[in-house]
C-alpha cells in the first residue's frame, strides 16, 4: 500500500463512489493522504474536506482539466492551490458549460449512429454544477445495452469517444498555457496527468516548456508497458528537477484499479506541500 494516492474520481464528477465513501475506504486501506482529482470540479473537496480531518486524512486539493495543445487533448491537474480562488471558481463555470453544450453534441453523434439514448437521460447523470464525462456516457450505454463487459466498454471508447473516435468532439475552449496560468493563480502547482499516454516525444517536450511544474510519474497504466514508463517518467523529471505525482486514476466500479494500488510516498508528498513558485 502506498502513502498518497493522488488521482481519485468521486460523484461530483464521473466516479461511482460519493467523496465520503471514497475517504472512509481510503481510511480502511491505510492510505494517509488523497487527492479528489474530479474533472472540472471541486464539488468533492468541499463535501468532504471537514470529513477528512475527522478521519486523520490528509486531504490535498485537487483538480483535472481537459486542456488543448496544438490539437491533442492533454490532462492538467493541479494540486495543493486555493479550492477557493474566484479566478479558477469562475473559469471552471464557464469550462463546465462549454463541455456540457460538446458533451450534448456528442450525445447526437451516438443517435446519429444508431444509439438510443438520449440528452434527457444524460442529464441525470451530471453532478450539480459539473460536466458530463466520457464515464458518463457509458453508463447510459450500458444502460441501454450496448455495453455488457469490461472489453467492450474498453472497444467503445477507442471506436467512438477517444480523439479521432466517431463521436468524439475536442473540447479547445481551455487552452494548456491558459490551463497552466489558473493553477498558478490560485497559488497551486500544476502537473502533467498519465504522461505515458502521451505518444509523441516532441510534443511532451514543448508541453513541458509552457510551466509544468511536475509529472504524474507513478500511474496506473493498462497494458504490458507500464513499468516501462513509470521508470521512463522517473528518470525525466529527475533529470528535469520536475515534482514527481502519482496514483491510480481511480473510478470505483468504472474501472478496473483499486484505490491505493499505486501512488507516492510521504517524501514525495512533503516535497509537492513544501514547493513555492519560483517569483517572476
Amino acid at each position: 500500500m502506498v502513502y498518497a494516492d493522488l488521482h481519485i474520481h468521486t460523484l461530483a464528477s464521473d466516479g461511482s463512489l460519493a467523496p465520503d465513501a471514497v475517504l472512509e475506504q481510503a481510511k480502511k486501506i491505510g492510505l494517509k493522504t488523497l487527492s479528489f482529482t474530479d474533472h472540472e470540479s471541486l464539488a468533492g473537496y468541499y463535501q468532504a474536506c471537514n470529513y477528512a480531518r475527522e478521519l486523520d486524512l490528509d486531504l490535498l486539493p485537487g483538480i483535472e482539466m481537459v486542456t488543448s495543445f496544438k490539437g491533442h487533448e492533454i490532462h492538467l491537474l493541479g494540486y495543493n492551490f486555493d479550492p477557493y480562488s474566484p479566478v479558477l471558481i469562475s473559469a471552471l463555470q464557464t469550462i463546465c458549460r462549454e463541455r456540457n453544450f460538446l458533451a450534448r453534441k456528442v450525445i447526437q453523434r451516438l443517435q446519429a449512429l444508431g444509439f438510443n439514448i438520449s440528452w434527457e437521460q444524460a442529464l441525470k447523470l451530471i453532478p450539480p454544477g459539473g460536466v458530463l464525462g466520457k464515464n458518463h456516457i457509458l453508463q447510459l450505454l450500458r444502460q441501454a445495452g450496448y455495453i455488457r463487459e469490461p472489453a467492450q466498454t474498453i472497444e467503445f471508447l477507442r471506436r467512438y469517444l477517444s480523439p479521432g473516435g466517431l463521436a468524439y468532439i475536442p473540447y479547445e475552449g481551455n487552452p494548456l498555457p491558459r490551463a497552466v496560468s489558473l493553477i498558478h493563480a490560485a497559488n497551486g502547482i500544476a502537473i502533467l496527468a498519465h504522461p505515458g499516454l502521451i505518444r509523441d516525444e516532441g510534443l511532451l517536450e514543448l508541453i513541458l516548456e509552457e510551466g509544468i511544474d511536475g509529472l504524474e510519474v507513478f500511474y496506473y497504466y493498462l497494458g504490458d508497458k507500464g513499468r516501462d514508463a513509470i521508470r521512463y517518467f522517473y528518470r525525466l523529471a529527475l533529470e528535469r528537477r520536475l515534482l514527481i505525482t502519482g496514483g491510480t486514476d481511480f473510478h470505483g466500479i468504472y474501472t478496473p484499479v483499486e484505490m491505493g494500488s499505486m501512488g507516492i510516498s510521504a517524501r514525495m508528498v512533503a516535497r509537492l506541500k513544501d514547493y513555492k513558485e519560483a517569483p517572476v
